[in-house]
């Protein structure tokens, strides 16, 4: 297992000794994290849980921990900080207390805990919990450490177990073990359980943590003889705590059937656990029953609303359900609950990514991999969200980088292959990514996200063959949540689209935008169809009400609005109009190919046709594949009287697009002309077979073809064997 800290090893002395009382300087949250770092382990094999490296006796280690952490007689393993990986060779229990120490060997030099005086604690003192809490699937794969602040609220006289330090800090699966620190860094407790308190109406009475006390392990550890671990497993009834610790191993073991059984078992002994609800919802959602895991994190919120971990979870759970809006809440909540966790900004902005808010999601990602840089998943997203606004480069850097961090993780493939795919045309590298995905999603078991890889394989082998089941039944279920989801609307429109249903679509859309009129990538959607269906008027107040909104860009850019809207505007005849918001794309992105196609299509319109061909020639040099581009520069050749120039442009369109009726057409009449009857007159009907429009002269005059091109295909039209 990989972790996301490089620590630098201190060697500290070997003795324990309890704070004398003493005037001592608060450090900052950053220093007691800092130091918090160097000597918090995780513990993991058949339990799953932290520890605090608390002495040293010369290559022998002690690590203070639960004892429901390793309540099992099994095999257990220490991380410490720099990555290295301890088998425990032995274990104690101490009598009473829900406390074992732990051993390993090494001749490196690893931080020992400086122990505080945890009779000095009193109520309203602040005071961190540290540990290694689990992974959050759909979020992260590894185990990461945590550091959460909050306030003593209580001091008892008694415990069960020994936990009788009350506190308000936030806490997850995996921290158990971990250490209570007091301001200055100083172990004052060991943190292990959950204590909510519900009234018979379910009202939350109190949602807080406990700890023991390190004066409590001290004075234990001198006046008893420690026992070994397990020894006494057989007659002691298992805790909740026990079964907890038991499922998160089997889970880690990818026995998520084992684990919830576990859970379950908890559960009967302590029905308001939210530890046991955010364990048994992470088995859920890793089986892929979405329902079932979105039920407990409800649990869960409702037992500890301040968690911003569970927020943060459902979020993402919420993504993959397409209940975007939901998500977007989710990881609103996580960031106003806990603006230093770093897990709410990735959530949020995995969120953001499928608004699509582009931006928003790179500040997110950002704002995470400052705290977390070698989480693979993050550079994932954030690579995702820059292909969308078209940085190629970007996008592939931080795909080449999450690899590098993790080349197993399904996530980056999945990402890329959809980005490969749908953005950049690229359908072997889409493929290759997506069956590196499935086959590593099948390993996890995961058979809801197995199933949608293998959708989108079949959509890319065959965007045909895309069933309804695929295109429109997702976000029918969304809709059916929440039927005033824009999102939803917009993708179910874009999935109608694709099916060829462009009046569905419309509607969809339409309906996207009057639920949420700041939505401009669905304006440009509207007009972008309303053009298709010879709408321009309609097609040119689309993209009217996109500029103005000028939000939720998605993957286009107000650029592209504007040379949309000068296009309609060529169309419509108001060529100053047209020209301006020309001029206005390019200023906004000189890089914009589009612009520069209509530009020159403006140009040639006015039959200025040496600077058409200047815009163009630029349009085809910043994207080779633009096929208009290419096919108007044939065009304005053939009006120039070079129409060998003019057939090599029409062949070069062609081998990019090869179902264009009017470049087949426009090649047809220039090989027919040349002499090539034949030829000419096979692909004037193969081109006719595509789109009869093109046998239409009214139709041609309406379209920029010159008057050179329309006499010579009235030539090619007066051919009985066309008539």
């Amino acid at each position: 297992m990989k972790f996301t800290h490089h620590l630098c090893a201190i060697l500290v002395g070997g003795t324990i000794t309890i704070m004398q009382p003493q005037v001592s300087v608060a450090l900052t949250p950053t220093q007691v994290s800092d130091l918090a770092k160097d000597f918090t382990v995780l513990i993991g094999g058949d339990g799953v849980g932290s520890g605090v490296i608390f002495d040293r006796k010369g290559e022998t280690y002690y690590v203070l921990t639960n004892r429901h952490v390793v309540v099992n007689d099994g095999r257990y393993e220490i991380q410490t900080p720099d990555g290295s990986k301890y088998p425990v060779y032995r274990s104690q229990e101490l009598p009473g207390l829900d406390l074992a120490v732990l051993q390993f060997t090494s001749n490196k030099d690893y931080r020992i805990a400086n122990i505080g005086n945890s009779d000095q604690i009193r109520e309203g003192m602040t005071v961190y919990v540290v540990g290694w809490a689990d992974a959050l699937p759909g979020i992260t794969k590894e185990r990461s450490y945590q550091f959460t602040d909050g306030n003593v609220r209580s001091r008892l006289k008694e415990g069960k177990d020994g936990y009788t330090l009350v506190y308000n800090n936030e806490a997850i699966p995996g921290m158990s073990g971990g250490p209570v620190l007091d301001e200055q860094g100083r172990v004052v407790g060991i943190n292990g359980r959950a204590a909510t308190e519900v009234r018979k109406d379910g009202a939350l009475v109190a949602s807080l943590r406990l700890g023991i006390p390190i004066n409590t392990f001290l004075t234990t550890r001198r006046n008893s003889q420690p026992i070994a671990t397990g020894s006494q497993t057989a007659t002691r009834q298992r805790s909740a705590e026990d079964y907890i610790s038991l499922g998160g191993a089997k889970a880690e073991r990818k026995d998520y059937q084992g684990a919830i059984a576990d859970y379950n078992q908890a559960l009967k002994l302590s029905p308001n656990n939210p530890d046991a609800y955010f364990r048994r919802s992470n088995a859920y959602f890793l089986i892929g029953n979405l329902q079932a895991a979105t039920s407990d994190l409800n649990k869960v919120i409702q037992l500890s609303p301040k968690n911003g971990f569970a927020y943060a979870m459902r979020c993402a759970i919420r993504l993959t359900e397409k209940d975007i809006p939901g998500a977007i809440a989710d990881g609103e909540e996580a960031v106003r609950l806990n603006p230093n966790l770093g897990f709410a900004y990735l959530a949020r902005g995995s969120a953001r990514a499928f608004l699509p808010d582009y931006q928003g999601a790179i500040a997110d990602i950002n704002k995470f991999i400052e705290q977390e840089p070698s989480f693979a998943h993050a550079y994932a997203v954030r690579g995702y969200s820059r292909a969308g606004l078209g940085d190629r480069k970007g996008a592939n850097a931080d795909f080449d980088q999450a690899l590098k961090l993790d080349p197993n993780f399904f996530s980056i493939y999945q990402l890329r292959g959809v980005v490969r795919g749908f953005l950049w045309g690229d359908k072997p590298g889409a493929l290759a990514d997506l069956h590196k995905a499935s086959d590593l999603i099948q390993k996890e078991g995961n058979q809801f996200l197995y199933q949608e890889v293998q959708n989108a394989i079949k959509f890319v082998e065959n965007p045909a063959s895309a069933s309804q089941q695929v295109l429109i039944e997702p976000f029918n279920q969304a809709i059916a949540r929440n039927p005033n989801d824009a999102n939803a609307y917009f993708y179910r429109g874009g999935g109608y689209y694709l099916q060829g249903d462009k009046q569905s679509a419309l509607a969809d859309i339409t309906k996207a935008t009057q639920i949420n009129p700041k939505f401009s990538v669905a304006w440009v959607a509207q007009g972008d169809i309303f053009r298709e269906l010879g709408k321009f008027t309609e097609a040119r107040n689309s993209y009217d009400r996109a500029i103005k909104a000028n939000s939720q860009w998605g993957n286009v850019t107000p650029s592209v609005a504007y040379a949309y809207r000068g296009l309609t505007n060529l169309v419509l005849g108001n060529t100053q109009a047209a020209n301006a918001d020309i001029n206005q794309a390019l200023q906004l992105d000189p890089k914009n190919a589009v612009a520069y196609g209509f530009r020159g299509m403006s140009l040639q319109y006015q039959k200025d046709y040496r600077r058409a061909i200047a815009a163009y020639e630029k349009a085809i040099s910043l994207d080779a594949k633009s096929s208009p581009a290419i096919n108007n520069l044939g065009l304005v050749k053939y009006e120039l009287g070079d129409v060998e120039g003019a057939i090599r442009q029409f062949q070069r369109a062609i081998n990019i697009n090869n179902t264009s009726a009017e470049t087949q057409l426009a090649l047809a009449v220039a090989l027919y002309n040349q002499g090539q009857q034949d030829r000419g007159l096979a692909m004037a009907q193969a081109a006719l077979r595509l789109d009869k429009r093109w046998g239409d002269i009214k139709f041609i005059k309406q379209q920029l073809w010159g008057d050179r091109l329309i006499a010579d295909t009235q030539k090619l039209l007066a051919n009985p064997k066309i008539r």
